[in-house]
């Protein structure tokens, strides 16, 4: 099994009523990471696509203080679209592998549903154009 690092391309700090101090016991906050495959071949059942979020939220809010996981769940799935004609989109659910308290997560790509356990695989960039990252959102902590 092959572990391919995936590519941070935004976060996104998410606001709300849980915006008060930081040094509050309980009191956590949202981030949303949106990365992809970087337009490596990622094989679902054989492969995984590995994200560290903590590091992710840290160079997104740069304070110097440690992102701390407490919880995952995959908001969003993966889109390619084939560079060839038919320009066919193709969209991959993924299933969290481990995780979802860890501040890395690994991902196994799923067929397009999310009810569904068929593997499927994310191919190169040099096929396919991914048209929308994958998104994970977190609850985290800082110290």
């Amino acid at each position: 099994m092959a572990t391919v690092t995936a590519v941070v391309q935004n976060v996104q700090i998410e606001r709300g009523d849980d915006d008060v101090r930081s040094a509050a016991i309980g009191n956590l906050k949202r981030a949303t990471v949106y990365f992809d495959n970087g337009g490596v071949v990622v094989t679902g059942g054989t492969d995984v696509l590995s994200i560290n979020l903590a590091t992710a939220i840290q160079n997104k809010v740069r304070n110097g203080k440690t992102i701390t996981v407490r919880t995952t769940a995959v908001s969003q799935a993966l889109t390619t679209q084939l560079l060839a004609s038919p320009f066919t989109e193709v969209t991959h659910a993924a299933f969290i592998a481990s995780g979802p308290t860890a501040s890395v997560i690994t991902l196994t790509p799923k067929s397009d549903g999310y009810g569904a356990d068929t593997n499927s695989t994310i191919a190169s960039s040099a096929t396919v154009t991914v048209v929308r990252p994958y998104a994970v959102i977190c609850a985290y902590t800082e110290a």
